[in-house]
Parts: structure tokens; C-alpha cells; sequence
């Protein structure tokens, strides 16, 4: 959903086969960030000392590795389908610049995006009173989202 509302617009269907290339350049690097995790993963059973944290955390990084290279691999496999079927990319471009749809998905990112700042503030107003790691784990974090949304924000008041 994110990755198809940062390359919606295509007009003509030429326009959609440089946008869903500039897509497919992601998503092989998702699937190479996921090849690698499940790398770290692997590594990390046989290097370090063999505890319940290590087992746990090598557990998440072969699962949400595999998890991307799985939907990585399927979403490309669309992608190539898309591409070598002129009307199957026709309609799947008509399906894309649907405005309706386009405009619920930038007012759910915009409401989810609300929603998580104001959990992070909560989360960083508890936490100070028990664990100041958690605190500027969270502190850093929302800093990093407020950083992110006001680049964004510059990025696209310079480029429109």
C-alpha cells in the first residue's frame, strides 16, 4: 500500500512501466535486506553464546526475513506478470490511480501516523519513570519520524 502511494501518477502506461521498475528496485532490495537478516539470523545461532535472548532474536530475524523475501519474491513475481501483459498492466494501472482509493490510503497513513507519535509520547512519558533506555529509545525514535515527516515535508514543497 505505502510503496504503490509513493509511485502513483502514471498517465499512459509508459509512465507505469518506469514507476513499477523504480518499485521492483525496492522490493530487490527488501528481498536482499531479507536474504541478509536471515543470514544474521543463522550466524547469530552459531557465533554468539547460546542464551534465550540470542535464540529469540535470531528466531525474529530468520522469520521476518523470510517473511520479506517470501512477499518480496511474490510482489515481483506480479510485477513481471504486469509487465509482459499490456492489458493486464493497463488495468492494474487504472486500479492504481483510482483517486478514491488513493486519497484512503494517504488519510489512513496520515491518521496511522498521528496514532503512533501520540503512543511513542505516551510510551516516553511512562517510561521515564522506570527505564531511562527505554525513555531515549523512544525519545530518539520519534525524533528520527519527526526529522523524516518534516524532510518529506520540504522534499515536496520544493518538488510541487
Amino acid at each position: 500500500m505505502l510503496m504503490k502511494a509513493a509511485f502513483q501518477g502514471a498517465g499512459t502506461d509508459e509512465e507505469f512501466k518506469k514507476k513499477l521498475t523504480a518499485r521492483k528496485r525496492l522490493l530487490l532490495a527488501g528481498v536482499t535486506m531479507g536474504i541478509l537478516a536471515i543470514a544474521a539470523g543463522i550466524m547469530m545461532i552459531f557465533v554468539m553464546p547460546d542464551t534465550e535472548q540470542n535464540a529469540f532474536l535470531a528466531g525474529v530475524y530468520c522469520g521476518a526475513g523470510t517473511a520479506a523475501v517470501v512477499m518480496g519474491t511474490a510482489a515481483l513475481y506480479k510485477m513481471r506478470k504486469m509487465l509482459r501483459d499490456e492489458s493486464l498492466l493497463r488495468k492494474e494501472r487504472i486500479k492504481e490511480g483510482d483517486e478514491r482509493t488513493s486519497e484512503i490510503g494517504k488519510k489512513a497513513t496520515v491518521f496511522g501516523v498521528q496514532i503512533y507519535l501520540f503512543a511513542m509520547l505516551a510510551g516516553i512519558l511512562v517510561s521515564g519513570f522506570f527505564s531511562m533506555q527505554v525513555f531515549w529509545t523512544l525519545w530518539g525514535t520519534t525524533l528520527g519520524l519527526a526529522l523524516i515527516i518534516k524532510g518529506t515535508e520540504l522534499y515536496y514543497k520544493k518538488k510541487m
